[in-house]
């Protein structure tokens, strides 16, 4: 959450030809102007009337006394930093509710996008471990859609960056046992994980298996629909803890996965 991610979700949104939510806007320029008024006045002092000149002086003066209580910094930093980071704040708190209706405007594209997953996933049971060895003694029908699903791979990827940036950048990452996972965004049903479990060799660093998410249904979720799938998921798997004798306690099945994928390969490429 600071000025490089807000940026990068304002120039994502005119990507997507989106409107940019009129706090950031608002937010960037008065972050721009005050970035700008640590810079020292300028220009020819022989023009300058007996009043800019004392004005002059005074803003020279102003910008390189030291900052009261911040040893480390001078002049208007200081000021201008605490400006910055409380206005990221404001920024923040006024866009969120508008996050929504971006993401719903979106969904469309991304079902368009998704479609030859969830067809290659659900009809003709292909996965990412599936090869184009196995694929070429198939049906026609499945060949096609094979193919159909390889380009959908990498269709589907702006758009899921953009998700997942919209998490980051405002503070709503859906959080696991060990760490971030990002695939309760993208699940139609309740096919997903917090520990890796739908994304290429458990690694949530790396690309989502989108095939092992379309078994279940893909659809892009927005704010609403992501805490509330989270939260039933919690409220499951305590009241599952619970349950049990403490000394009986071992690690949930959630945390693999659901089925053998076997060695993956380079697809797609």
């Amino acid at each position: 959450m600071n000025w490089e991610s807000l940026r990068d979700f304002a120039q994502r949104c005119n990507t997507f030809g989106i409107s940019v939510p009129d706090p950031l806007v608002r937010g960037l320029r008065l972050f721009d102007v005050a970035a700008g008024h640590m810079r020292m006045p300028s220009g020819r002092l022989l023009d300058l009337s007996d009043d800019e000149l004392r004005d002059r002086i005074t803003n020279i003066a102003i910008r390189v006394h030291d900052g009261k209580d911040v040893a480390s910094q001078r002049g208007m930093a200081p000021g201008v930093s605490k400006v910055q980071e409380e206005l990221r704040g404001e920024v923040i708190r006024d866009t969120v509710p508008l996050l929504e209706e971006i993401i719903v405007g979106l969904r469309p594209r991304f079902e368009q996008a998704a479609a030859p997953l969830v067809n290659a996933a659900q009809r003709h049971g292909i996965t990412y471990a599936t090869t184009s060895d196995f694929i070429i003694d198939q049906s026609a029908d499945t060949i096609t859609a094979f193919r159909a699903a390889k380009t959908a791979w990498f269709a589907v990827q702006p758009i899921a960056k953009f998700r997942i940036l919209i998490s980051r950048t405002f503070g709503l990452e859906p959080m696991g046992s060990y760490g971030t996972d990002f695939s309760v965004l993208f699940a139609e049903g309740d096919g997903w994980g917090h520990n890796g479990r739908y994304y290429l060799e458990g690694k949530t660093q790396s690309h989502l298996d989108w095939f092992a998410l379309a078994a279940a249904g893909l659809r892009l979720n927005g704010i609403a629909e992501v805490h509330r799938k989270v939260q039933q998921r919690r409220a499951i798997e305590f009241h599952e803890t619970s349950q049990a004798q403490p000394e009986k306690v071992t690690v949930p099945e959630d945390l693999s996965f659901a089925e053998s994928h076997g060695p993956l390969p380079s697809y797609p490429r």
